[in-house]
């Protein structure tokens, strides 16, 4: 008896799964369709939201250390590194250790472009 009725929930469980599975494959692109509509306007504004909070003070932090004295650092060694490159005829090399130094100090207008205005950095 504990057999047959074993064998019938495992023949359940192989059957739905292969009807769950025909069905993923079948309508995947409507049930993707409805994934995206759903998660549009399902109102979670909360988690986009980048101007206070958490994010605010990490993007605060990090653009603080880019700003000052980390971002001097990375700018002079890029800078040295540019230049050792392109005496040794690595010229894409120097070009993309030259936009790694500029690019520190201008990390700050990037992020305000894409994600909101941070807060000045302690």
């Amino acid at each position: 008896m504990v057999n047959r009725v074993r064998g019938l929930i495992n023949s359940f469980c192989i059957q739905s799964w292969v009807r769950s599975e025909k069905l993923l494959r079948s309508h995947s692109d409507l049930l993707l369709l409805a994934l995206g509509v759903g998660l549009i306007f399902s109102g979670t504004t909360q988690l986009a939201a980048a101007e206070g909070g958490t994010f605010a003070q990490a993007c605060g932090r990090v653009l603080g250390l880019a700003e000052g004295a980390f971002g001097a650092l990375v700018c002079a060694v890029a800078g040295v590194a540019a230049v050792v490159a392109a005496a040794m005829g690595g010229f894409k090399m120097a070009w993309t250790l030259i936009v790694v130094s500029v690019g520190s100090f201008i990390l700050r207008s990037y992020v305000s472009i894409f994600n909101g205005s941070c807060p000045t950095g302690t």
